[in-house]
């Protein structure tokens, strides 16, 4: 688990300087490639973020030790919380930081997830209780022929929903369009049947999924939240592309029309698992000039491409090196270093200065040392060793009082 919260981090860092990068330069792409190109260019980055493995080098350009080197020292069984409090710097390095990253970022996972999947199942019960299937028969035979025209096969169902204030598409498994109870002409509910429907035919809501699973993984960070918002103007804007794809500008002129009527009286939030006919009124500028530009641009497969090698690169440039992790100390070392910081304090005086320390240490007389005991051989060795080096002394001066014996008897005649 160390590991892959390493790779994880790892991953979140360098796939937020791709995108940052990407959405810095996305004003001048605009230009030159379609709001399609642009918008499957993301989804790359999407995949990035929630695929966190990459191909690593023996040496990377930059390698960058873990903020939090003390998670290799993690193991709890060493963790003493009695001695943690006497003497911190004794046990810093056994205190479980791994558990504690694991429980945050799990923690924030799990309220991230039910946080959206609420929010969702109260606009499905919202959905559900005032929906009612669509009798219109124009309306129906409408979105049949369009359906044919975009060479959509599933069955989606048309609904009607007073209390929705703008067409929205949901359902993964099941989807239906569902139309706001005011009435709509024949041209404004063709550009929003077939807006809907492209989102369909395209996969928007399984697109989102993804989205939701990197904003899951990657809850701690700012930039995930900003590159969803980002993507859902994408979307947007290469679905209104593909329905005023070989249109002349009266058309365009008219389905700019209908969307700003829509989001003039939308006024419900979307959930994270539909689409909309209209996002927002901040990203109205945007989609008003995209519908109004008539340039021919590329597809945007050398963007596709390009981004691809930064996300498979971002192994051989970025490495976060997880910090070695140290033996932990056993309980038995840990308490004979307490009691020398403990005898050490009690040596010392109150301004600091070291008083010395008694040679032995007397033995009480209720408690007699055994004759086995370490101490009582060490004394017999070092009473030996002195009577040896006294009988020593004692030899060696009556052999040098025998050899002057001789000079003194010759100094006497």
């Amino acid at each position: 688990m160390h590991s892959f919260l390493i790779t994880l981090l790892e991953c979140s860092v360098s796939m937020t300087v791709i995108g940052i990068i990407y959405m810095a330069v996305t004003p001048l792409l605009q230009n030159r490639f379609t709001a399609k190109g642009r918008y499957y260019a993301w989804l790359v980055i999407v995949i990035g973020f929630i695929v966190p493995f990459r191909f690593h080098l023996p040496v990377s350009i930059i390698s960058v030790d873990t903020l939090f080197p003390t998670l290799g020292n993690t193991d709890p069984s060493h963790f003493n919380p009695l001695t943690a409090t006497s003497f911190p710097g004794i046990t810093a390095t056994a205190f479980p930081w791994l558990s504690v990253a694991v429980g945050v970022w799990m923690t924030g996972v799990v309220v991230f997830v039910a946080w959206h999947m609420v929010r969702h199942r109260r606009l499905l019960r919202l959905i559900k209780r005032w929906n009612e299937n669509s009798n219109d028969r124009q309306a129906l035979r409408l979105l049949q022929q369009i359906k044919v025209e975009l060479n959509v096969t599933r069955h989606v169902d048309l609904q009607i929903c007073p209390a929705i204030s703008g067409p929205m598409l949901v359902g993964l498994a099941h989807p239906v369009i569902l139309l706001p109870s005011n009435r709509l002409s024949i041209q404004a509910l063709r550009f929003i049947l077939k807006h809907e429907l492209i989102h369909l035919k395209r996969k928007d809501l399984g697109y989102k999924m993804l989205i939701f699973t990197a904003a899951a993984l990657h809850w701690f960070n700012p930039f995930v939240y900003r590159m969803a918002r980002e993507i859902a103007i994408q979307c947007e804007l290469s679905c209104d592309e593909a329905v005023v794809m070989h249109s002349d500008m009266n058309n365009r002129q008219q389905y700019v029309e209908t969307i700003i009527n829509v989001v003039r009286n939308q006024s419900i939030g979307r959930s994270a698992f539909s689409t909309s006919f209209s996002d927002n009124k901040l990203s109205l500028k945007k989609r008003v000039y995209s519908i109004m530009d008539t340039r021919g641009k590329k597809w945007g497969f050398s963007l596709l491409i390009v981004i691809s090698l930064a996300a498979v690169g971002t192994g051989v440039v970025l490495q976060l090196n997880s910090a070695q992790p140290e033996t932990a100390l056993p309980a038995s070392s840990i308490q004979a270093a307490a009691n020398e910081i403990v005898s050490n304090q009690e040596g010392s005086d109150p301004e600091g200065s070291a008083l010395p320390s008694p040679v032995a240490s007397p033995v009480p007389s209720s408690s007699p040392i055994k004759e086995d005991h370490p101490v009582n051989e060490l004394k017999k060795e070092e009473t030996g060793a002195v009577l040896r080096e006294g009988v020593g002394d004692d030899v060696k001066s009556k052999s040098d009082s025998a050899s002057m014996l001789p000079e003194l008897r010759e100094s006497k005649k």
